[in-house]
Formats: structure tokens, sequence, C-alpha cells
């Protein structure tokens, strides 16, 4: 048997629904967090699961087979990351009124699996790519897209694929691989804080060894590679000691007021801090709120053990373990609810928003009482599983 990160399970759930919650919610107040809060948690639950599924896949190969594995590693990753992105791109044409966040996810996929396997896990180089990214992001968000503006103005050849890329890349209104890597490494730099010395090397991914936030046990996105993260025991891991008790908490809420106060320095001063707008402060805002998010749900397992988790929360640990599949569900039941019952109207409405978080809970609950994994997520595990039936050479 084998066990699970009850927690990013756990977080890939809550995601989810906050996702939900930012697309449909009628009413600002308190709910508006989710603005902030959504994409970049899925963002850095990709990079999370990333470091895992690698750690795993790094333990288990010989010194001269690793080179081998760190390309099948890769290469299923770029496969999972291309998928992510045709399903994306689908999603969009189905349903125009939300910016579908998985054509990013997946670019990040695609970009971050390399620099995994290089840099592995060494939480000072992330937490410094982290910043310098941050620092960079915004400066390069806005060159390109004055560069892109003065070649579409002057008739220049800009190839058709470019601004598309470049949207996905760089220069996007709402999510940006840019923006998303500096929060990804953020969670890959934290991740031997919440999974501690114990689980690092032993968590790995159900979906041939990739990772991400969007799939199985998350990306739920993320999340993307698999998410599907396990352990070789077969009860659930502890998380790190940093995550339980007292200790946790007050991690968990000196984020979360770090995170208000980045946002307040933004808001301040002439950078600006709004949701989706890749400022320095933004990012680095959208870096502690999320890092917060996945503390509290970490210190949730250690305290209340797997059994009160299930037993309460269960349906939003099964939403977790398929993210793809339920924020798909989400997209396409958004679709239909707009064009039978709203006539082409806005989706933001209570009941819009309630019966959407029901249904994706309701469906994760009820297809993993019956199958084993989701259907997207099975999909996503194909390049790995096709992959891992090469023979690894030195």
């Amino acid at each position: 048997m084998s066990g699970r990160l009850l927690w990013l399970d756990l977080a890939r759930g809550f995601a989810v629904v906050s996702m939900v919650i930012a697309h449909t919610s009628p009413w600002g107040g308190v709910l508006s967090a989710t603005e902030y809060l959504t994409a970049p948690w899925f963002a850095l639950l990709v990079g999370i699961s990333l470091l895992l599924a690698w750690e795993k896949a790094g333990a288990g190969a010989g010194v001269g087979s690793r080179s081998g594995v760190a390309g099948r590693f890769i290469l299923a990753n770029v496969a999972r990351g291309l998928l992510l992105i045709i399903l994306g791109e689908w999603l969009q044409g189905v349903y125009w009124q939300i910016d579908v966040v998985l054509q990013t996810l997946g670019l990040l996929t695609i970009v971050l699996a390399p620099l995994v396997v290089l840099v592995g896990s060494r939480p000072l180089v992330w937490a410094g790519v982290a910043l310098v990214v941050a620092v960079v992001s915004p400066v390069l968000m806005d060159a390109t897209r004055r560069w892109l503006a003065a070649g579409m103005a002057s008739g220049g050849g800009v190839p058709g694929w470019l601004p598309w890329l470049a949207d996905v890349a760089v220069t996007g209104a709402n999510y940006r691989v840019t923006s998303f890597l500096a929060i990804a490494a953020a969670g890959i730099a934290a991740t031997p804080a919440l999974v501690g010395d114990g689980g690092m090397g032993r968590a790995g991914s159900g979906m041939g060894r990739g990772g991400s936030g969007m799939g199985r046990a998350g990306s739920g996105t993320d999340r993307s590679g698999s998410g599907s993260v396990r352990v070789d025991s077969g009860a659930d891991p502890p998380a790190g000691p940093a995550t339980g008790g007292v200790r946790g908490l007050l991690t968990a809420g000196s984020l979360l007021t770090a995170a208000a106060g980045a946002y307040l320095v933004g808001r301040l001063g002439p950078w600006g801090a709004d949701a989706y707008s890749g400022t320095t402060p933004e990012i680095l805002g959208a870096i502690l709120l999320s890092l917060s998010a996945t503390w509290v749900c970490a210190w949730l397992a250690a305290t209340l053990g797997p059994r009160r988790v299930r037993a309460w929360l269960g349906a939003v640990v099964d939403t977790g373990r398929m993210a793809l599949t339920a924020y798909t569900v989400q997209v396409l039941a958004l679709a239909v609810i707009v064009r039978v019952w709203l006539g082409g109207g806005r989706d933001d409405h209570w009941a819009v928003m309630l019966s959407v978080i029901a249904l994706c809970l309701t469906v994760s609950w009820a297809w993993l009482k019956v199958a084993p994994i989701g259907p997207l997520e099975w999909v996503l595990r194909l390049p790995g599983r096709m992959l891992a039936r090469a023979p690894v050479r030195a």
C-alpha cells in the first residue's frame, strides 16, 4: 500500500473551492481575497509537487541511471504541460467569462521541470530564485508589452504565435509564467519545512513520477505532471515539525501578516498590488498568502489527524485528489449554467457559486468511490507510464 500527503490533497481541494469563489462570488468583502490567493496557490502547489516527485524519482535511481531518470522526468512533464495547454485552450473556447489558468500552469510545468532536476532540494537557492524573479518579472512584463505594441503598430513581422506565447509567459493580463515561477520557487524552498526531513526522498508521484498542482493529488492544477504525491508506507506521513501545534499556527499567522504588509507596501508605493497585476509587491504578497494557506492545511492535517480530516473534510480531500477534473467540471458547469439558465448573463450569483462548489465536491467524492483516480488525472499519467517502459541507460 502507499499513503498520500494528506495536507497536499487538502490544499489542492481548498484551492479548487477558492477558484470557484473567485470566479462566481457576487460579493467582495473577505471573499475578494480569493482573487489574490487562488491562481498563486495552484502555482505554489505545482512547485511543491514537482520537487517531491523528482526527489522520489531520483532517490530510486542509481548513480549510473540518474541521467536517464532525469530525462524521462523532464519529458513526462513536458508532455503533461502540453496536455494542460491543450485542455486550457479548449476550455477557454467553451467558456469566455473566466481566464482559464491551465495554459499558464502547463507552460510553468514545462519550464520548471528541468530546473527542479538541476537545482534539486536546495531551499536557499530556490528562495533566491523566487526573490530575483519577483523583481525581474514586472520589468520584463512591461518591456515585452511595449516591444509587442511597437512591433504591431509599425506593421513589423511579428509571428502569429508570438503574442500568444508572450501572453502566457510574460505579458498576460491575469496570469503569466514569470510571476508563477517566483511563486512556485518559493513553494519549493518551503517544501522541506512542510514535509519534514523524513518525507523528503520518500514522497513521490503516482503519475509516472511527474509532479503537478492540478494532477491527482492536485493542479492542480495543478498541481500538471502528477501531483499524486505518495509515500512508501501505508500510513499518512507526518507533516514537517514546523507545521503542527502552536508553532505551525504561528507560522501561518506570521506569513499572513507578512502578506498583508507586502500588499500594503505596494498600495502605498508607486507599484500597486492589485490581484493579478504582476508587480513585485503583488508577487511577494501572493507568495506569502499562498504559503500561509498551505501551512494552514498542513496544520489542520497535523492537528486533526488523518481520521478526522477524512471524516470532516473528506470531500475536499477527494477534490484535491482529482483537482484537474474538478476544475474542468467547474468550467463546463458554468458554461452550461450561463447558456441554459442565465441567457448568456454574468455568472456572479450566490446560487451559481454554491451549486458549482457542491457539484465539484460531490463529483469528486462519488467518482473516487468507484475509481482510484480521476479521469483527467489518468490521462496525465500516460506520458510517465509510457516513458517508464523504456529502459534507463547510463
